[in-house]
């Protein structure tokens, strides 16, 4: 009797197995690219003439500083006046409005402006400096603007002046042709989103909600073509934001006494400090699969192989599994997890005074669906039973997310699949932040994505050294821009 039972308990089990393969497997089978993915053959240009535009702004030390003392407003100046140079037509045919004495609006007015809504391209002009030690390490030097083994390099090439220049040489050049926009296009270009952007698109973003404006969609930076974007796809990945993580930084404090190191007491400031960092650093946020980053996997999971393949199509079985590795990995981590980097520490200001204070700043970016507050309370929780202080320096919340089945989502995704050769178009949660965020108030379909196309080691440039970017990729943004806007 009981022998019957264990093999009626053992073939419901192979039972079990046998559904759950067969299940997986269908499921594999299925999840493959649509049938409409669209393969482009296009070839950008040799052209330099876009590349000396781009390489004359470089040139211009527009670097933004949170001293506002520190910044050289002359060079902001001087990048408004080449610009004016560079592009006669769009400041003789749009309206053009300084706006809080450095950021630009310039307005394309149309055919018919009052039955479409307006899009609005938008990118800034600033950028970040370079570090006095890393000066050497640059091929070419980082504000010299040189185009030299195809290549323009510099400082601003990646990040994001190309963005800038782009949307005005495609503005110019339908002008040139006499083209007339059914809808206005509007231009807006910060001058402090290296920073937070609060003096320059926040002040835009005003001036528009003054106007009364709403606009069809917004384009801004943050996501771009990658190649070898992770293991087990081949393809290039169009990674177009659709929202940001939040943004923090939290300083610790640690108060103590003091003295000579000679004498020193069982516990310092600094080893306490020490102490709550390492404990950060051991436990992180725990994972969660969002529905943006969700949509991202299904999106880009048709075209991986082996197994990723398989997982990402049975994520209802594996996805505990998926989540404990793939939030291992740095690009899983940034998806999955609100992250806590160590980024800078202070303790005694010689080697031989024991430090009253230390301190140290930890950058977080913080998932959608959780807030500055919730990650306020998880620092907490993981630092208690250690006397330390917790200051929020910036504290922002997580952007809303962007429709993917919008008109506007869809017709980004076109030109994409057009210019940029056999990409895979995918929603993507930018990890940076933007000045998109700045315009929630005046459109809901804010995405992020400029159409260069870039091996994954290159994105280490960008804020780094040795920026550059491909005059065959400055002629595609050009290229895009203008028949984004003809489209």
């Amino acid at each position: 009797m009981i022998g019957q039972i264990l093999l009626v308990i053992l073939l419901f089990l192979l039972s079990i197995i046998v559904i759950i393969v067969a299940v997986t497997a269908v499921r594999s089978y299925r999840f493959r690219p649509h049938p409409d993915s669209e393969e482009s053959e296009y070839q950008p240009t040799n052209d330099t003439a876009p590349a000396e535009k781009l390489a004359e702004a470089v040139r211009l030390r527009t670097i933004s500083h949170m001293n506002s003392q520190d910044t050289d407003w002359s060079e902001f100046d001087k990048f408004r006046e080449l610009l004016e140079q560079q592009f006669p037509l769009v400041h003789k045919n749009c309206v053009r409005t300084v706006i809080n004495g450095y950021s630009l609006s310039f307005q394309w007015k149309s055919k018919a402006a009052a039955s479409l809504k307006p899009i609005l391209i938008t990118a800034h002009m600033d950028v970040v400096p370079v570090e006095e030690e890393t000066v050497a390490d640059w091929v070419h030097p980082a504000f010299d603007g040189s185009i030299a083994e195809g290549f323009l390099w510099g400082r601003g090439t990646l990040d994001i002046k190309i963005h800038l220049i782009a949307a005005l040489e495609a503005v110019e050049r339908l002008m040139k042709e006499g083209y007339k926009p059914a809808r206005d296009i509007y231009l807006a270009f910060g001058h402090d989103e290296e920073i937070d952007g609060m003096q320059g698109a926040y002040h835009i973003e005003k001036y528009y909600a003054e106007q009364g404006l709403s606009f069809e969609y917004v384009l801004d930076e943050g996501g771009f073509v990658a190649n070898s974007l992770m293991e087990g796809i081949d393809k290039p990945v169009a990674l177009v934001g659709i929202g940001e993580k939040g943004f923090a930084n939290i300083r610790l404090s640690v108060t103590s006494d003091g003295g000579h190191s000679s004498m020193p007491s069982k516990n310092s400031s600094l080893g306490i400090l020490a102490k709550a960092l390492c404990r950060l650093e051991k436990h992180s946020c725990r994972p969660r699969l969002i529905p943006s980053v969700r949509q991202f996997l299904m999106d880009i999971g048709p075209y991986m192989k082996g197994i990723n393949h398989l997982i990402l199509a049975n994520l209802w079985l594996f996805q505990p599994l998926f989540l404990k590795i793939f939030s291992g990995t740095s690009m899983g981590g940034a998806l999955l997890k609100t992250t806590v980097a160590l980024t800078m520490a202070q303790g005694s200001p010689a080697p031989n005074i024991l430090p009253q204070k230390s301190s140290a700043v930890i950058n977080c970016r913080i998932l959608p669906g959780e807030t500055g507050e919730d990650l306020m309370k998880y620092l907490r929780k993981v630092l208690r039973g250690i006397p330390i202080e917790l200051e929020p320096l910036v504290l922002d919340n997580p952007s809303k997310i962007s429709p993917t089945d919008s008109e506007s989502y869809q017709r980004i995704g076109n030109l994409i699949k057009k210019y940029c050769n056999h990409a895979v178009v995918v929603p993507y949660l930018v990890m940076a932040s933007t000045d998109a965020r700045k315009y929630e108030s005046v459109c809901e379909n804010i995405y992020r994505f400029t159409p260069y196309q870039i091996d994954m080691a290159d994105t280490e440039k960008i804020h780094g050294t040795n920026e550059r970017i491909s005059v065959e990729n400055i002629n595609r943004c050009v290229d895009f821009f203008t028949e984004l806007m003809k489209s």
